[in-house]
């Protein structure tokens, strides 16, 4: 059991890293559930797992020879693979240290998940019981090795376990681009598809962008979800059903799309139910029914998901079609001292068992000491990474800088209310809003947030709130967008990213400003660029405090227009600290 509890801190670190997005994204939230999935999917399938003599890999035919006999001697990789699987444990160490502060990195993620999933299958490999493999060496007799390459990947408890082993990679974060492709795509059509339902229910309705109007007021995105979070969640769903079920490659992909369609379609109606309150009884029903209403709708689409999977079961069963597992070999019979007898069909193997492996091989060939020495090689990095950053530490890493001071007295301004969901999704420490008018007839509206460094989710959630992101959900369309501007303000120099989006045929200009505690060349925005990222890794700035400032001007002619007011207006918006 040592070796496995060793090997255990490799998969329970992994874990842990990536439900630090599960707990701060809703759309993750499934991932909780991804784990205990596979362990049971490995716990099923265990029971039919092959069992040692003979394993074809390729069909034979009628003009082939004799399989040959002969004992099977000590497995000897080569160093091709010996050099490979050094090569993932080295990377290890450095991935861990730049996983530990971007656990929202997805290439990293997508990188240090495989290379795990990749040494769990090596370890696997080397824990399935000796077989004799016949094709290329069918005309080789006497005493042989087999030699570890390609054939690893394809050895039937590889094959058998893969699935369980891999199905981890549907929790990690997706590529932010595909994301944010498809997180679009679907908000416009389950909007464009809920305004026509609306119609049909005699309740006037009009999207602008991916927002819904109504007489009693506009339903955002983030109270009608995308559908993202049901699509990514019923993707797993549809996999692990796939695979409890044993059913065909063709039936799974068939029950993978059914499973999308059906997600998509009762988002739908969440949709329609949620725009249907709001206009029947204002949108503060929408705080009463958002999370029901999700939560009846994931439940329903479980079941009925579930229901397909039993039904194509059972159809399969009473057609006679074969599932997609594996033959299992006859259970040899075995002496202490003499040698295995395999039968397969009408070929029959004469094998003897493979002696232990020793000496400067025994690591990459023994399960055993691989997995203990992973699970070794795990603590050693983590470990060396907290060792890194604790060597790091800002000691004004909590310090507040600056604030934002709101011009209270000026004609016209209000305070912004922010919903509770907004609130909630943001999880910020602080916040400061407000919209005015100035004499020159501008517009302003002005979100000030500050995240504490009390754990590295609140670096995330300060990362992942910014105008791209954010204001496209609202129904904007972005138009141009600008390299990091420095902007003077007072004694401090903040950098700005300038955006231009139109909404409702009005031209709106956005100034976006995200600042790090403990330093004084800011990179802005570049910190959630890769570079950026590498660089507070080299730095070792790991747990900061975060703020960010949005500006939205109207009203202006143009860009450079609105850039000279805020550069005007900008040294009386900012309190510094001490103040």
């Amino acid at each position: 059991m040592l070796p496995l509890a060793a090997f255990a801190v490799l998969w329970l670190d992994l874990i842990r890293l990536l439900s630090t997005q599960w707990e701060a994204r809703e759309q993750y939230a499934y991932g909780w559930f991804v784990p205990i999935l596979a362990l049971g999917l490995f716990i099923k399938k265990w029971p039919s797992r092959p069992l040692p003599g003979l394993q074809d890999y390729r069909p034979r035919t009628k003009d082939q020879g004799p399989v040959v006999s002969g004992p099977l001697s000590v497995v000897t990789p080569q160093w091709s693979v010996v050099g490979g699987l050094l090569l993932l444990c080295l990377l290890l160490l450095p991935l861990r240290v730049i996983y530990d502060i971007n656990q929202d990195w997805p290439l990293i993620s997508w990188v240090y998940t495989t290379i795990v999933v990749a040494l769990t299958l090596y370890a696997i490999y080397l824990a399935a019981p000796p077989a004799l493999v016949p094709g290329p060496w069918s005309a080789v007799s006497g005493p042989r090795s087999l030699v570890l390459g390609p054939w690893s990947f394809v050895s039937p408890w590889v094959r058998h376990f893969a699935f369980p082993i891999c199905f981890i990679l549907v929790a990690v974060v997706w590529p932010w681009r595909i994301e944010k492709g498809l997180t679009q795509g679907l908000m416009q059509l389950d909007t464009n598809i809920t305004v026509e339902l609306l119609g049909w229910l005699n309740i006037p309705a009009m999207q602008r962008g991916n927002l819904i109007e109504l007489a009693t007021g506009t339903v955002g995105v983030d109270e009608a979800c995308s559908g993202i979070r049901s699509f990514q969640s019923t993707l797993m769903a549809g996999l692990f059903l796939g695979e409890l079920y044993l059913l065909r490659r063709r039936t799974r992909l068939l029950l993978v799309l059914g499973g999308l369609t059906l997600a998509f379609g009762f988002n739908v109606v969440r949709t329609l139910i949620l725009s249907y309150q709001a206009n029947a009884h204002g949108l503060s029903a929408i705080d009463k029914w958002h999370d029901p209403a999700g939560f009846t709708i994931a439940i329903a689409c479980f079941f009925c998901l579930w229901a397909v999977a039993v039904l194509i079961t059972k159809w399969t069963a009473k057609n006679g079609t074969t599932k997609d597992q594996g033959p299992r070999t006859k259970e040899p019979s075995t002496t202490d001292h003499g040698p295995q007898t395999t039968d397969h069909g009408q070929k029959s193997v004469v094998s003897s068992p493979s002696p232990p492996v020793s000496g400067p091989w025994s690591v990459v060939s023994s399960p055993r000491a691989f997995m203990f020495a992973c699970g070794l090689w795990s603590l050693l990095c983590i470990a060396a990474t907290g060792a890194w950053y604790r060597s790091h530490e800002i000691k004004d890493a909590g310090v507040f800088h600056w604030a934002l001071a709101l011009p209270e007295a000026k004609p016209g301004f209000e305070k912004i209310q922010l919903a509770p969901r907004t609130i909630k999704l943001l999880a910020y420490d602080l916040s400061t809003t407000g919209k005015w008018r100035e004499e020159d007839g501008s517009e302003w509206s002005a979100h000030f947030f500050r995240w504490n460094p009390r754990s590295i989710q609140s670096v995330i959630q300060s990362r992942m709130h910014r105008p791209e992101v954010c204001l496209p959900a609202s129904g904007f369309k972005q138009l141009t967008e600008s390299e990091l501007v420095v902007f003077d303000a007072g004694k401090l120099k903040l950098p700005f990213r300038k955006y231009t989006y139109e909404a409702g045929g009005q031209t709106i200009y956005v100034f976006f400003c995200q600042w790090e505690d403990g330093t004084e060349n800011q990179a802005g925005l570049q910190a959630s660029k890769q570079a950026g990222r590498l660089q507070s890794v080299l730095s070792g700035r790991r747990l900061v405090g975060q703020q960010t400032l949005e500006l939205i001007v109207t009203g202006s002619a143009s860009l450079a227009e609105a850039e000279t007011l805020v550069r005007r207006q900008l040294p009386e918006l900012i309190r510094p600290s001490g103040d």
